[in-house]
């Protein structure tokens, strides 16, 4: 089996999706062959001769080699200034070449949320971007398809229209080839009812296969009930040079969330059940993959590492330093545990404060209190654990006087707060809380995930924007750490900034 993932999205590390696909049809006596069309796709742009008008573009362009080599050695990361060239160079260079970046895929006249559009993107496969390298490496793999099934993994909306470009070339070049598509976007989809479950796309595809990938697979290919779990092969990646200046492991403990009692959070709108690894299984896997790969980094992928691996994390070093998302949880109260993931590898956590009004974290559902919050931020800083923190305004509950209370407490804690991710929130389609407001279409298209809708207390997004402008992004001691966030690449390159040292170049 053929698995491919498609252009384009932030490239850091090899895609964890196929790689785990790939060590379960191997473990299990299946061939498979893994594709990442998605760096290969930002290499292939980057060496496209292409001509430029304006100084700055002319510039990049001539830059463009040495910037993602900048982004690839760690000395970049002890000049914050330095790097932000080197990304705005290569992202000026992309959007020349093509209109892409390094995190998106653009077309002005289609949208990933229509389907029509996407299946006209099969159709009018040629004049994607990326076609000659499609078409290229497409056929070169061909030769060695032994079960003439293809698997596509879209996991972002800006992988979308270049997937089903690859796919309109398969159908056109390979006629007969049995196409299936999995992925975190598909399974969205699936789950929020913007497709059913047997879409075929006008006939482009075979099926969808929506959720760990693992299960849905064994089934469509026949696998039979004896085949065993496996851990993720990176192997096929290996000679790939992502944006990064070591070489990162993505690992994922589990499948959905473990708290599962946020409102609005996109896991609990589509119903996804918590699936974690058994815990020795974990450990033997990650061992495996150190010896193996001899990684600078891993990534954890969950959208929460549990209480229970956390601790399993703490007691069984994953033998090189690591990050990933976790909880204000009551674990983290505990100052010598937060010692004891430092001492493990732990570089950073990824942890979602959402709001420092209390109020909103009751009616978010989140489970956590603010008094809490402040010292698990003192207990991570007092171990040299970095952190990237999350906060969401515009919530039904929050209103100014709410968001002025996340302002205050992020200004408070700023010595304990490594970078910030600031968002505005998205109400899921398919969630139960969009049925109690009155909403409308947040972008056109029948695929769309969100809507909008009328902020019961006044406090709708133009506002929302307008309070982030003037009354949070000002005040300096928020603007410092602003500053400190990676364009483009945020938390994927966010912990080379905090421990570079940690993380020689392999």
């Amino acid at each position: 089996m053929l698995l491919i993932y498609p252009p384009v999205a932030r490239s850091s590390e090899p895609p964890p999706g196929i790689a785990r696909l790939a060590g379960f049809l191997r473990g299990n006596g299946r061939e498979a062959r893994c594709l990442d069309l998605c760096q290969e796709g930002i290499d292939y742009l980057l060496t496209l001769e292409v001509g430029a008008q304006d100084t700055w573009t002319r510039g990049a362009l001539r830059r463009r080699e040495s910037a993602a080599m900048a982004l690839r050695d760690i000395a970049s990361y002890h000049s914050p200034d330095h790097y932000r060239r080197a990304v705005g160079d290569l992202n000026r260079a992309l959007r020349a070449s093509g209109e892409t970046s390094l995190a998106d895929y653009h077309e002005s006249a289609r949208s990933p949320l229509r389907k029509n559009d996407l299946m006209d993107s099969a159709r009018d496969h040629r004049s994607n971007v990326f076609h000659p390298l499609f078409e290229r490496r497409i056929a070169s793999e061909m030769g060695n398809l032994w079960d003439g099934v293809v698997g596509i993994s879209i996991c972002y909306l800006s992988q979308a229209l270049c997937a089903f470009a690859l796919i309109g070339l398969i159908h056109a070049r390979h006629p007969g080839t049995r196409i299936v598509l999995g992925g975190g976007l598909v399974t969205s989809w699936v789950a929020g009812g913007s497709i059913a479950a047997s879409e075929t796309f006008g006939g482009l595809v075979e099926a969808v296969l929506p959720g760990p990938g693992e299960k849905s697979l064994a089934t469509f290919l026949e696998m039979g009930p004896e085949c065993q779990a496996a851990a993720p092969d990176f192997d096929d990646f290996s000679g790939l040079d992502y944006f990064a200046p070591t070489r990162i492991v993505p690992y994922n403990l589990s499948s959905g969330c473990p708290w599962q009692r946020c409102v609005f959070c996109p896991e609990t709108a589509e119903d996804m059940p918590y699936l974690g690894t058994p815990v020795q299984v974990a450990v033997a896997e990650i061992r495996s993959m150190a010896d193996r790969y001899r990684p600078g980094l891993f990534h954890f992928t969950d959208n929460e590492i549990s209480p229970l691996h956390l601790r399993s994390m703490a007691e069984n070093p994953p033998g090189a330093p690591w990050y990933g998302f976790a909880r204000f949880s009551q674990q983290l109260l505990d100052r010598g545990f937060c010692e004891a993931l430092a001492a493990s590898g732990c570089a950073m956590l990824q942890l979602g404060l959402e709001s420092g009004d209390q109020d909103v974290l009751n009616a978010m559902g989140k489970g956590t209190r603010i008094a809490e919050i402040a010292r698990i931020l003192g207990n991570l800083a007092a171990a040299s654990i970095g952190t990237y923190i999350y906060v969401l305004f515009g919530t039904p509950s929050e209103d100014r006087s709410s968001a002025m209370k996340t302002r205050d407490f992020i200004a408070e804690h700023r010595a304990e707060m490594g970078f910030l991710n600031v968002a505005i929130f998205n109400l899921p389609a398919s969630g139960a809380e969009a049925r109690k407001l009155e909403t409308k279409a947040f972008y056109e298209g029948d695929l769309s995930l969100y809507r909008e809708f009328s902020h019961p207390k006044g406090w709708d997004r133009a506002i929302v924007r307008d309070f982030l402008s003037h009354d949070f992004e000002a005040v300096p001691e928020i603007r410092e750490i602003l500053k400190r966030t990676p364009p483009v690449f945020t938390s994927n390159h966010a912990v080379f900034f905090i421990g570079s040292k940690r993380h020689p170049p392999s």
